[in-house]
């Protein structure tokens, strides 16, 4: 079987010398294999708190006489940021620490603790065309620049981005991995988070977002299907962010007039579940630029990059914008074949003079008129992250 190498592997490595890591993301993106990787190859000890034995391990601090450690789901010991917080004090010359989990360690650091300047938080996110290939994560020194055409996107559109259905390449196996995912998503970690009698409201929840992706969102139009309030459904789009089952992307307004200013775009991490063969491809490529932004800013390549979403209330739009120390950078548009240039790509990329890169899903294109470059997924995604 193909092994995967993440590219912020390099990053956890090097932030794992310094202080603690947190390693949160979605169920089942790889966040165990790659921390089982980091610590085989600094000789540490994985500890899963789940496991018995581990567990006794953990409370009675064994792994304290090593070098590396990771702590896996350590968060649902009750008092574990005193206990976590005493040992760095501690011995955070002598131990680096990894802890990995899910939703709710990300939850936790953001309530505020005790913790705070005492690690990096990072998320895994689902493999990219370039993570296929171990290509190098540096920052696009040309956003125009064509590279060399990288194979892997038609299975990362069919099976997604999460390792085990994609690297199985079988359509049977991904359907069963998607059944049982959701299962675990509605069965351990949504009860975790609310009450049980509403799971059936999530789940109708989750069936309905599928047609909304990359859409405008109306919470309002939601709370209508599903015969709740918007509050509650503006709730339960909080938790499927905080479990990383979506995320939102904003709509730039500086220097846009007439721009929209509230409602947001949501995407899937498991872009897989899309029907729309159009759709599935602007969420592949929402999420190859929210994991670049993402990254961009845990290596500290840029001060502050951000992603956005473009559109004026003339009804002109561009699916994406990556803004840069909080200047427009780029535009993006994703078409599946359309080689045509767009003409509200065009239109805003004139008024923020920016460079615009019009996305095709078919390979073997690349033209270029004034700022606007025309070019296949499979050339340019290829050199984000």
């Amino acid at each position: 079987m193909k092994v995967i190498n993440h590219n912020i592997e390099a990053i956890l490595t090097d932030d794992l010398e310094r202080k603690m890591v947190f390693l949160s993301g979605p169920r089942q993106v790889g966040k165990t294999t790659l921390a089982k990787k980091i610590m085989r190859v600094r000789h540490g000890r994985y500890l899963l708190y789940d496991d018995l034995d581990d567990r006794e391990s953990i409370l009675k601090r064994d792994f304290l006489r090593g070098k590396y450690v990771c702590l896996d789901e350590f968060h649902k010991y009750a008092r574990w940021k005193s206990l976590i917080k005493g040992i760095f004090d501690k011995y955070r010359e002598s131990l680096h620490i990894l802890i990995t989990g899910g939703a709710r360690l990300d939850c936790y650091q953001k309530s505020g603790d005790s913790l705070t300047g005492r690690y990096y938080l990072h998320a895994l996110h689902p493999l990219s065309l370039k993570e296929l290939h171990s290509v190098e994560l540096t920052l696009p020194k040309n956003i125009e620049t064509p590279h060399p055409k990288l194979t892997g996107l038609n299975e990362l559109m069919k099976f997604g981005g999460f390792p085990e259905p994609f690297l199985s390449g079988s359509e049977l196996e991904h359907r069963r991995w998607s059944r049982q995912r959701r299962g675990l998503l509605l069965n351990e970690e949504l009860r975790e988070l609310t009450q049980i009698q509403l799971l059936s409201v999530a789940e109708n929840l989750m069936i309905l977002l599928n047609d909304k992706i990359g859409a405008l969102l109306s919470a309002t139009a939601l709370s209508e299907d599903l015969r709740i309030s918007v509050p509650t459904v503006l709730n339960w789009l909080a938790i499927f962010e905080r479990l990383y089952i979506v995320f939102r992307i904003l709509p730039f307004s500086t220097r846009i007039s007439r721009s929209l200013r509230k409602m947001p775009k949501l995407y899937l991490w498991d872009w897989s579940q899309i029907i729309s063969e159009s759709v599935r491809f602007e969420n592949c490529v929402a999420s190859h630029l929210f994991k670049a932004v993402s990254y961009w800013n845990a290596l500290g390549l840029t001060r502050d990059a951000q992603l956005y979403f473009l559109r004026d209330r003339l009804g002109r739009e561009t699916d994406f914008l990556v803004t840069k120390n909080r200047k427009p950078w780029f535009a993006v548009e994703a078409k599946l074949a359309e080689d045509k240039i767009d003409h509200s790509l065009r239109y805003f990329c004139d008024q923020l003079d920016i460079p615009g890169i019009q996305l095709i899903l078919r390979p073997g294109m690349y033209k270029k008129s004034g700022p606007i470059t025309v070019i296949s997924a499979d050339t340019w995604l290829g050199h984000l992250v």
